[in-house]
């Protein structure tokens, strides 16, 4: 029996000192954060983010990465060095990728609006914008969807550059993602090939002629666009 009682403790003490160097050294108290729709429809889950150190030039290496969970939370650590600032980047995905900053904390475009945390900071809620707009063309008069219609995201400058396209599927959906525009995209539909009208989503859903006369749609989900026979 004396054996036996000493091979356990002998035993318990190899498990507690295992338990002790397998623990991760920075298990608690990491940076975190939690990503949220900057138009109001819930939680970004799986957006990928990283924690980067800070140098004189901007951001530098990377330290940890996360990807955000069903209720858009992450959770950063900053390892061996947690007495230092750092940048939290968010990659692009569906929603726009940057650097956080400001206040309310939101996700910058620009580094240059970014600001810096502690290893252990809680930053709460950080409102990003959809990096995509989708829609539903339907036919103006019947209200049916319509198949085929090519839709084109343009972001209003001096060149007029196409940021994506998409067709619609069988439902009349189409899903234009990758987007950078937030308050300048506007949508060319192009229905000629179906035998309808070419022209720019205007802000009560219809098409028009000319940009001039167009609406400048928000990112995210807009609803119908109402397309007219040619």
């Amino acid at each position: 029996m004396r054996r036996a009682t000493s091979l356990a403790s002998v035993l318990t003490m190899v498990v507690v000192t295992l338990g002790a160097v397998t623990a991760p050294a920075h298990a608690a108290d990491p940076l975190t954060g939690r990503l949220v729709d900057a138009m109001g429809s819930g939680p970004v889950a799986g957006q990928t983010v990283r924690l980067r150190t800070v140098t004189e030039g901007g951001p530098g290496v990377v330290v940890d990465t996360d990807v955000t969970d069903a209720a858009g939370t992450f959770a950063l650590h900053a390892g061996p060095s947690p007495d230092d600032e750092y940048y939290v980047q968010v990659a692009p995905g569906r929603f726009q990728g940057g650097f956080v900053g400001g206040a309310p904390k939101y996700v910058q475009p620009s580094v240059g609006y970014a600001m810096t945390y502690g290893a252990h900071a809680a930053l709460g809620t950080i409102r990003a914008n959809p990096a995509f707009i989708r829609g539903v063309v339907v036919d103006a008069k019947t209200k049916k969807p319509l198949r085929g219609i090519k839709v084109a995201a343009r972001s209003m400058n001096d060149t007029w550059q196409t940021e994506g396209t998409d067709t619609t599927n069988r439902a009349g959906v189409f899903s234009i993602t990758g987007l950078e525009c937030e308050d300048d995209c506007y949508l060319k539909v192009s229905g000629a090939a179906k035998g309808y009208e070419v022209g720019y989503r205007a802000c009560n859903g219809a098409v028009v002629a000319t940009w001039g006369d167009a609406c400048a749609s928000p990112i995210g989900a807009i609803g119908k666009v109402r397309l007219e026979k040619d």
